[in-house]
């Protein structure tokens, strides 16, 4: 869990005085040569740090201190508690001058330490329905060749986990149970429904946005694209799918129109499946509350075994699509 935000607010400070803040429960105990080891990885990577920053990252030289940062340091970057607050893609460097990350910024800031130690890092997205995915950075321990993870959450059973985990899988399902919806906040509504093969984003797009200053938006808006397979936690386990909203794009249940605005084509659902759209659209109404039931969650679960998605989900999708294509993004680095 972040750290806790006070009743009046998260503090403003301004950004060097924040690293300041964060590198002094560090210089006593880092001792100089761990500086210089680090400095000069990063030089290896054709990376800049210097100072605090230096201080700070040589002291996080485990995945269990780098969650014990973000645990304890890191105030959650709440960029969606309303439409009018700007959305962020903070890179590790400025994280740690406002001292606040969210669940992306948490993990772009965790891979970056975890690789600068030689952690091996890779991101590991939860698919969920109808609510927020979540994203891990996922280490092996070498010792023990065994899987943890470190995390970035506003809530504490989702934060990261030991290395203890024989499997991504095993790893990955220990957030099932916690991970509830944040539409209803009942427990038992749990909806989690799948995960992401573990992705090496140095590989990817290289090291130099570990030191960058510019928001990381490139990386936000495609790191999962359809080279990248999800398994579900339920129902045939071993069977790879595309993240539904790439799967949408690919057999064109997600058009882009002529003035640019994406739409669900009907037409192009399979077989069933634009009749359980109708269907569900019509059972589902303001009784259900935030989340199908009854006759509706019936449908929604025949809809989803034709299409691996929700009528609700694909319709989010091609929202959301809309602010993927404003900022300047194509199709084609998505679906190769």
């Amino acid at each position: 869990m972040s750290k806790p935000i006070p009743k009046e607010g998260i503090p403003r400070v301004p950004p060097e005085e924040k690293l300041r803040e964060l590198a002094t429960p560090y210089r006593e105990a880092v001792g100089p040569a761990a500086v210089r080891r680090l400095e000069a990885r990063c030089d290896g990577l054709g990376l800049r740090f210097a100072g605090d920053e230096l201080v700070i990252l040589a002291a996080l030289d485990t995945p269990a201190k780098v969650q014990q940062f973000l645990s304890a340091e890191l105030y959650y970057n709440d960029d969606h508690a309303s439409v009018d607050q700007e959305e962020t893609a903070t890179p590790p460097r400025l994280v740690l001058r406002t001292g606040m990350a969210h669940c992306f910024e948490g993990a772009m800031f965790a891979y970056a330490v975890n690789h600068l130690h030689g952690h091996e890092p890779r991101l590991v997205m939860l698919e969920a329905s109808q609510d927020a995915d979540h994203n891990l950075v996922v280490c092996r321990d070498p010792a023990t060749g065994l899987y943890g993870a470190t995390a970035q959450s506003r809530y504490p059973g989702l934060v990261g986990r030991p290395a203890e985990y024989a499997t991504t899988r095993a790893l990955a399902e220990t957030y099932v149970p916690l991970y509830y919806s944040d539409r209803t906040l009942d427990p038992k509504d749990l909806t989690l429904v799948g995960f992401s093969e573990p992705v090496d984003l140095v590989a990817k797009y290289s090291a130099g946005w570990i030191g960058s200053d510019e928001p990381l938006w490139d990386i936000y808006y495609t790191y999962i694209d359809d080279s990248v397979l999800f398994r579900y936690f339920f129902d045939d386990p071993g069977r790879p799918h595309l993240y539904p909203a790439l799967r949408a794009l690919k057999e064109n249940w997600i058009r882009i129109d002529a003035a640019g605005e994406p739409f669900v084509s009907l037409g192009d659902l399979p077989a069933g499946a634009r009749e359980a759209w109708d269907a569900f659209w019509k059972a589902y109404g303001p009784d259900d509350g935030p989340r199908p039931r009854g006759r509706a969650r019936e449908i929604e679960q025949a809809f989803f075994r034709l299409t691996g998605t929700t009528p609700i989900d694909l319709d989010d999708n091609a929202f959301d699509l809309q602010f993927f294509l404003a900022a300047g993004y194509r199709i084609d680095q998505l679906i190769k």
